[in-house]
Formats: C-alpha cells, structure tokens, sequence
C-alpha cells in the first residue's frame, strides 16, 4: 500500500507552500504593512488545517472525495467530487501556466510557450506515472536546497547593502483596513487555504495521529518564510516598485552584489522558483487524478494521467490567452469566489454534515425505553413512584433535565388521563 512518511508529508508540504507565492508580492496592497498581513492569514490558515484535518479524522484512511461520498451519497456527493476534480484541474493548470510565463520571460524569450509548457507536462507526467512516493522521496532532497538558497538570499542582500528597513515605516500608518483586506480573501486563500488538497494524500501518512501536527509546523515555517520575504522584498524595492514588478522576488536576486564575486544569481533563482512551483502543479494535478478515481471507481490512477495532462496543457493555452487576463482571473474571479467557496464554506459545512451525522448515528443506535425514548449508556431504568424513568448516573445539568422533563411528562399524563375518568363519570 502506498505509503509516505511525516517526513516527507512535512517537506511536500513546504515546498507547496512556496510553490508559486515566489512569483508575487503577496499582501502588497497594505503596502509596507504586507508583512503582518501574511502572519495574520496564517493564523486563520491554523484554523482551516483544523478544519480539513478534523473532518478527516472522523474517517480514517479515506481521502476528501471519499468522505465527501460517504456524507453526502452518491447523488449529491458524486456531483460535488467531479467539481473538486476539477477545481483541481484549474488550480494545477494556473500554476503550470505561471511558470511556463516565468521561464518564457526570464530564461526562454524566443521559444513558444507551447514547447516549454509541452517540455513542463511531460516531466509532470512522468513523476506523476512513478507515483506520489516518489514525488515525496525527492521532496526530501529539494527542501533543503530550497531552503538554503532563499535564506542565502535574505543574507546577500542585507550585505550588498540594498536593504532599508525605512521602507517599512510607519507600521499600520493606514491603521488596519488594508491589512484585513489583503488577508481575505486573498491571503488566506492563497497560498494557505490550498493546503485543503493535502486532505487528498493524508491517508498515505504512515502515522495518522502526527498529520495535523505535520501541516501546523509546515504551515507555520512557509508562512514565516513569506512574511520575511515580503520584508527584504519591500525593503530592497520600496512599496512602490515592488507592487508594479513583474516577479519582485526575482528584481531582489538582480540586486545581489557581493565584492564583485556573487553577483547575476538570477539563473539560479528561476530555477529555484521553478522547483516549487512543479511541486505545486504535481500535487494538485494528483489530487485531480484521486478526485476522478473515487468518483468513477477505477482502480488504477495512471489511466488518468496522461488524458488529465492533455486536458491541463490545452486549457493552460485556450482558456487564458494571455498572461494579463490569466492574472486579472487569478486576484478578480478566482480568490474572491472560486477558491472561498471550495477551500472554506464547503469543508466547513461537511464537517458540520459530519458531526450531526454522528451524533444521530449515536442516538439511533442507544438503547431505547418501552416508550420509544432513546437514551445515552449512562442511563437506566428505576422504578419510582410506579412510574418508569430515565434517570442519568451523573448529577449534573444533564440529569436534572432528563428527569425534569419525565416528570412534566408523567404530570401530564395523570392529568389527563384524572380529567377523563371525570368526564365519563358525570357523563354517567
């Protein structure tokens, strides 16, 4: 059985994270205040991993479009698990064309994007066939590089002296409105809110129990790193040029000039920033892959792999036909509605699904007294003034209730049934 470690979860994790928010000055429209903006989205990132992984450990070792089967049925849930396959499909496809334009604009110019986004699928493909293991595997190699060369990033430019940290003054100068509009939708449905695909590949983590703890520390790292991002990028470029730059990320890395010996790192920025964002366009194209193989029934997921690649690279190139339309899609349609819809009212409402689900499951299967009350284990029968009553074997709150609504119960009957014998008598 397919099986990845913590480990690899944690690293698979961060590196999707990452992924694309290279790509952006995430939170810029609360200008040199962006910085607390990432840190305030992470904290209701925390929540939402709660929410995906409370839902998910109510039904161990299935994946999302499973429980969505078993909450929902077939008729309504099998509808629903087709759209997240395809809300899947749009995100991995956003994230594939992203990167197809960042290696056309930075390392490729003359080259069609067909020919690098074809080059881009095939690699994709090919992983993908040797399966999430291995996927993973590798993950545990490219974290640490990853890693080294962002924070190696953060430390050249403070020494090239292109930081000033007067560019983040004054902290809230515009109080906290535009902070909280960056946080959402946006921030918090990208890049936090994306981790809801994770709950398509929680099953495979070979201990259960670690999985929140998992994404909470991944989730926390990531959003640090970006948060300190935004701050060197804002610092070395000002709030201004940072907002209008096409990848800040990348203008930050041209500024790299240590005693004329390290300097023209964007090579190797591009394909760093590339990395992360394969990582991120892999696993969102296999959570496409496991949406349609619970759906449909099919037992093995390569089947799905190369007519799914097809489908994204064409709608990578007809559905945006260019980049300013791709991106006016991304910040306009996508994060105000698409993504809020699919990443939080929708996994919150199952979870609520869920718990009444299991809680009616309870009550239905407890005991039941000859007047067809149910009652929970702690309860008994004890005979009290001829009577039957449900008392509880605690004294609390729930106890006094259960037999003050018997007795109100009991009350009435005897009234009732005193008032009858009456009527008949003087009917008599």
């Amino acid at each position: 059985m397919l099986r990845i470690s913590t480990y690899q979860l944690f690293t698979l994790t961060v590196l999707f994270e990452i992924g694309s928010t290279t790509l952006f000055a995430l939170g810029i429209g609360a200008k040199q205040d962006a910085w607390i903006a990432i840190l305030l989205a992470m904290l209701i990132g925390f929540f939402l991993i709660w929410v995906y992984t409370e839902l998910q450990r109510n039904f161990p070792e299935k994946n999302f479009a499973e429980i969505i089967l078993i909450l929902l049925g077939k008729w309504l849930g099998g509808p629903l698990v087709f759209l997240y396959g395809l809300f899947f499909i749009y995100i991995s496809t956003r994230n594939f064309r992203d990167f197809g334009e960042l290696i056309l604009i930075t390392a490729l110019p003359e080259t069609p994007l067909l020919v690098i986004l074809i080059l881009f699928m095939l690699t994709g493909i090919y992983i993908l066939f040797l399966g999430l293991e291995v996927l993973a595997r590798t993950s545990e190699v490219m974290l640490p590089v990853v890693l080294f060369f962002i924070i190696s990033t953060y430390v050249l430019i403070t020494l090239s002296g292109q930081v000033n940290l007067k560019e983040l003054m004054p902290v809230l100068g515009n109080g906290m409105g535009p902070v909280l509009k960056e946080v959402y939708p946006n921030l918090v449905n990208f890049p936090f809110g994306e981790i809801l695909v994770f709950s398509m590949f929680w099953p495979f983590a070979d201990s259960q129990k670690a999985v929140r703890k998992t994404a909470l520390l991944a989730v926390g790292i990531s959003g640090v790193l970006l948060s300190v991002s935004l701050i060197i990028i804002i610092s070395a470029l000002g709030v201004d040029y940072a907002a209008i730059a096409t990848i800040p990320f990348l203008e930050v890395i041209k500024l790299i000039e240590v005693g004329d010996i390290l300097t023209h790192l964007d090579a190797i920025g591009i394909i760093i920033m590339f990395i992360g964002g394969f990582y991120k366009m892999s696993l969102f194209f296999y959570g496409a892959i496991l949406s349609f193989t619970a759906l449909f029934r099919i037992k093995d997921p390569r089947w799905m792999i190369i007519p799914l690649g097809v489908f994204i690279l064409w709608l990578s190139i007809v559905f945006e036909p260019n980049y300013p339309f791709h991106l006016w899609l991304g910040l306009e349609v996508s994060l105000k509605y698409i993504h809020s819809t699919f990443q939080i009212f929708i996994p919150a409402l199952l979870l609520i699904i869920g718990w009444l689900k299991m809680k009616y499951k309870k009550i239905r299967n407890s005991p039941v007294d000859k007047d067809g009350v149910s009652h929970a284990r702690y309860a008994k029968y004890i005979e009290y003034t001829g009577k039957s009553r449900l008392i509880s074997r605690h004294t609390g709150s729930r106890g006094l209730v259960i037999c003050t609504c018997f007795t109100f119960r009991s009350l009435v009957l005897s009234f009732f049934v005193n008032l009858s014998k009456s009527v008949i008598i003087l009917n008599g």
